[in-house]
C-alpha cells in the first residue's frame, strides 16, 4: 500500500511541471493535449504547468507562509528611519514582501482602515494582520505566527 502511494506521488509531482498545449480548431472549439495537433498551424498555445510559489531555492514553511500570509510593507516618502529598519528587518530575514508607497488619498484611505483608523507609516500586513509602526518584536511576532522561519538562533 505504502509503495503505490509513493508511485502515485511521484507520478503527480512530474504532472504538475508538463508542458501542455491549448488549441481552436475550425469551429472554434478549445482544446487542451499534452502534444500539439499537427493541423492547428499557428493558433496553438504551449503552458507550463507548475505553481508560482514553488521556488526550488525558497524551504517548504517559506512557500507556505508566502502563499498563505503574503507580506507587504505600507511606507511613505517622509517614513523615515522606521521605514529603513523595517525594511532591513525583512530582508535579514530573508522575508519575500512587497512594498506600498502610500502617495494618494485613496491610498491614506486604504492605510487608514488597515491600521485602524490612524495614517502611520510603516505598516507591516502578514495574510490578514497587520502591525502598526516599527517596533521588532511585533512584527517578529506576526511573522513567526504565519509561520515564516524565525530569526532566532536555534
Amino acid at each position: 500500500m505504502k509503495r503505490a502511494a509513493l508511485a502515485l506521488a511521484l507520478l503527480s509531482a512530474g504532472a504538475i511541471h508538463a508542458q501542455t498545449y491549448r488549441w481552436v480548431d475550425k469551429d472554434g472549439k478549445v482544446h487542451y493535449g499534452d502534444r500539439p495537433p499537427a493541423s492547428a498551424g499557428g493558433q496553438v498555445q504551449e503552458r507550463r504547468l507548475s505553481t508560482p510559489a514553488a521556488d526550488k531555492s525558497l524551504s517548504y514553511g517559506m512557500q507556505q507562509a508566502m502563499a498563505n500570509f503574503p507580506v507587504t510593507l505600507y511606507v511613505s516618502a517622509d517614513c523615515g528611519e522606521s521605514c529603513n529598519e523595517g525594511r532591513d528587518y525583512l530582508k535579514q530575514r530573508g522575508i519575500p514582501f512587497s512594498e506600498k508607497s502610500v502617495a494618494s488619498k485613496e491610498d491614506i484611505d486604504a492605510l487608514m482602515k488597515l491600521a485602524g483608523g490612524e495614517a502611520v507609516v510603516p505598516v507591516l500586513a502578514v495574510g490578514s494582520k497587520s502591525a502598526k509602526g516599527w517596533l521588532k518584536s511585533d512584527w517578529q511576532r506576526l511573522l513567526d505566527a504565519a509561520g515564516y522561519p524565525s530569526d532566532r538562533p536555534r
